[in-house]
């Protein structure tokens, strides 16, 4: 199924009166354990739930009120890669987050991301280690195109200028 084929991860994570898992796992009821650990370690969730008494059966409250923000990006990351999509787009997905989750969630989806197609829209530099390509819009124009590093180097450089 195409919609299988894609996977989404929103700036504003809506999460729902339950469990953890049942969060993680929504349009994946039937996920197994390892699958769950594998998602919860790309949103960067492992310490967090290893260090609850209630793991991954934990209430998160109405909206993921007992979360901070970070925690819900997290489990919306973690919603989004456990069904495996070939395609995944993330929007701002670690924008809630303090520097050492969002650190975890570059390492571990490092490794989630081999082999698929990855979409990231961003402010945050420090995600761009994440992709191999930037395209740079400014006022809804591209002015770049091109492999991470050179991009970035001419962006320093200040050989991109703001869109005419």
């Amino acid at each position: 199924e195409l919609k299988c084929a894609f996977g989404y991860v929103s700036q504003d994570s809506t999460l729902f009166y339950g469990t953890l898992r049942d969060n993680i796992t929504l349009g994946m009821p039937a996920a197994d354990d390892a699958a769950i650990i594998r998602a919860a370690r790309a949103g960067a969730l492992t310490d967090f739930v290893n260090s609850h008494p209630q793991g991954f059966d934990m209430l998160v409250g109405e909206r993921g009120d007992s979360l901070s923000g970070g925690q819900r990006q997290g489990v919306s990351i973690a919603r989004a890669v456990i069904k495996d999509p070939s395609v995944i787009l993330l929007d701002e997905p670690t924008g809630a987050m303090d520097h050492q989750s969002e650190e975890q969630v570059k390492q571990e989806f490092r490794q989630f991301a081999d082999g698929k197609t990855v979409l990231l829209v961003t402010h945050r530099t420090a995600l761009l280690e994440m992709v191999d390509r930037i395209l740079v819009l400014d006022g809804g124009k591209l002015v770049a195109d091109g492999p991470r590093d050179t991009v970035i180097e001419a962006l320093r450089s200040g050989k991109i200028g703001r869109a005419s």
